[in-house]
């Protein structure tokens, strides 16, 4: 029996190493992404929340969560060359035994202005990452009566192991590209951003085994903002691509950004409100359809997966929920200046 559960529980973590916490709305997740990101937005204070829910068709779904808080110091001092600042939280549970994993980062780059139109960024993540399973709901052969299962028999295994922790380090880079409307009526503002990651720098051991070490991951990413001249539409086109050992993710699609209410620019007493739609697509895996709207400061994006994969028998095309919650606090000073009529950043 040992050996039964020895190897289930190697093909479990097999499968949670070599595929990190991610969603699929990676564009509102960047803190996972590219540690490069942390402050890169146009605000002073953006505060996030994720949550996904996958595979429900089965008994026991992943279920993530994520908390990101983000800001920016030394902004309005040298605001050139300043530095952002991020703190994040991630849990990702699965199974009646709730194996899962979960983050705690602190995020630190540095945000340097190039030219008026280009941005580099550079970011550091130490992280502190817990890895537990609950073996309250195991079941083994030792509590069969003869008859039936009884939970109240003892399971025979002992000196199993519930947890480990480590530290781990991540880095990454990234550029902006950003040109302001050609006039204020043209909606024509285009930016640009592509950015390059490198995750587990040192290759933390997995205690659950000693067999292996993490897989060290690196990312590439980049969006896009193309404002359709004298329209109240503009595209939003992005994509991931992942390399973790032997698994690779990339997805790619775009979404569309539709203004019904243009805010203020110089009085900043109304506020901008748009609807978004789109779709991406996770090669091998699924399209993931999403909408969402702004309101001001508050942004909801609601997308669902829909499996295309080899697991279409069992999920029934059923892939995961998620859903994004987002406050961003505008930059009290930049009301009415040229700051606020092009922004850096998407």
């Amino acid at each position: 029996m040992r050996i039964i559960l020895t190897y289930i529980f190697l093909m479990i973590i097999s499968i949670s190493y070599t595929q990190d916490i991610h969603f699929s709305q990676f564009y509102n997740s960047s803190l996972l992404i590219n540690p490069a990101t942390a402050g890169a937005f146009n605000g002073d204070l953006r505060a996030n929340i994720n949550y996904r829910n996958q595979w429900n068709s089965i008994d026991s779904p992943f279920k993530t969560t994520a908390f990101t808080l983000e800001s920016q110091m030394l902004k309005y001092k040298w605001p050139n060359n300043y530095l952002g600042v991020g703190l994040s939280f991630f849990d990702d549970k699965a199974g009646d035994l709730n194996f899962g994993s979960s983050q705690t980062a602190l995020t630190v780059s540095s945000i340097l202005s190039l030219s008026p139109e280009m941005t580099m960024t550079v970011g550091i993540q130490p992280v502190f990452v817990q890895y537990s399973v609950d073996y309250t709901n195991a079941m083994t052969s030792s509590q069969y009566n003869g008859s039936f299962y009884d939970p109240n028999l003892p399971s025979g295994e002992t000196n199993l192991n519930s947890g480990f922790s480590f530290f781990d380090v991540g880095a990454g880079v990234s550029f902006n590209y950003a040109k302001g409307e050609s006039n204020i009526a043209a909606h024509d503002m285009f930016i640009v951003n592509v950015g390059f990651a490198f995750h587990h720098l040192n290759r933390s051991e997995l205690t659950f085994s000693t067999i292996d070490n993490w897989y060290p991951k690196l990312v590439a990413h980049g969006s896009s903002n193309i404002g359709l001249r004298y329209s109240k539409l503009s595209m939003i086109p992005s994509y991931l691509v992942m390399i973790q050992g032997p698994q690779k993710e990339i997805t790619a699609g775009s979404l569309f950004r539709l203004f019904f209410k243009e805010g203020s620019r110089f009085t900043g007493n109304i506020s901008e409100s748009a609807l978004l739609f789109g779709a991406h697509y996770r090669f091998g895996d699924a399209i993931v359809a999403s909408t969402g709207m702004q309101l001001g400061e508050l942004f909801v994006q609601l997308s669902y997966d829909i499996n295309t994969s080899g697991l279409t028998r069992s999920t029934n095309y059923r892939g995961g929920f998620e859903i994004t919650l987002r406050y961003t606090n505008p930059e009290i000073f930049s009301i009415g200046s040229a700051s606020s009529l092009d922004p850096k950043f998407m």
